[in-house]
């Protein structure tokens, strides 16, 4: 990076050269645990079917969260709008690098600082904003998100996660998108939070916390609904950034 940044981004770029998209990044945002094997692992992913650089903002400056208990005391002592602005730092200094068609993605707590950024980043404005499983706290208008940012959404139906990710906080989310462009929010009717996840942290995590059956295999049982979700967050940042 041309700019000294506040945090330690890691940065993936598309394994196969051809399927490159000049010009195009996308920051992809922690879930409230930090920067653990599977955020990486979504990242790489990302690159590998966008052909978008992805950068990963590392926003807990090297702690994370093993436990439930270590992740909400991290997820709550971040302050969202110091966030926001060291993101766009990020933001401004991959423009000045030449990637000047910028999207943002993000899981559980980064899926709201992704709408959270769109709200606030103009100069360029994100031309696309992926949230799954995850809203912005009220101090945050996505209201003011502009026909300039087209906007999709990944939620399940069985999220307990009231006011942040649950069904209603989905529905409050797609009836506020009243000025972004190409607003999709995809209800997903049998799924829990986190159902993207697969590693084996993290499907031990998913089953600890209630949000999958433990008497289930989520990584076999759910792979259509992850394919499913992956294809529409790939076509939605080909289509908008290409």
């Amino acid at each position: 990076m041309s700019t000294e940044l506040p945090f330690k981004v890691l940065t993936f770029d598309p394994k196969e050269s051809s399927k490159k998209i000049d010009g195009a990044a996308i920051i992809v945002l922690q879930e409230w645990w930090g920067i653990n094997d599977q955020i990486k692992e979504h990242a790489q992913r990302i690159a590998n079917y966008t052909g978008a650089r992805t950068v990963v903002p590392d926003l807990y400056k090297g702690k994370i969260g093993l436990t439930a208990e270590e992740a909400s005391h991290l997820m709550t002592n971040l302050d969202w709008k110091v966030a926001i602005d060291e993101i766009e730092v990020l933001a401004k200094s991959l423009v000045a690098e030449g990637y000047t068609k910028l999207g943002a993605i993000g899981f559980c707590m980064g899926g709201g600082l992704s709408l959270a950024l769109a709200t606030q980043l103009t100069s360029p404005p994100l031309k696309a904003a992926v949230t799954c499983y995850g809203t912005t706290p009220d101090t945050f208008d996505v209201s003011k998100i502009t026909s300039a940012t087209a906007v999709q959404g990944h939620f399940g139906g069985q999220d307990k996660m009231e006011g942040f990710s649950d069904p209603a906080a989905a529905n409050k989310l797609e009836a506020s998108l009243k000025n972004a462009s190409d607003v999709n929010i995809y209800r997903y009717a049998d799924q829990g939070h986190a159902f993207l996840n697969t590693d084996d942290w993290s499907v031990e995590k998913r089953k600890e916390l209630g949000f999958v059956s433990k008497d289930i295999d989520p990584v076999s049982y759910e792979q259509s609904i992850r394919d499913e979700a992956w294809s529409r967050i790939y076509t939605f940042f080909i289509k908008h950034l290409a």
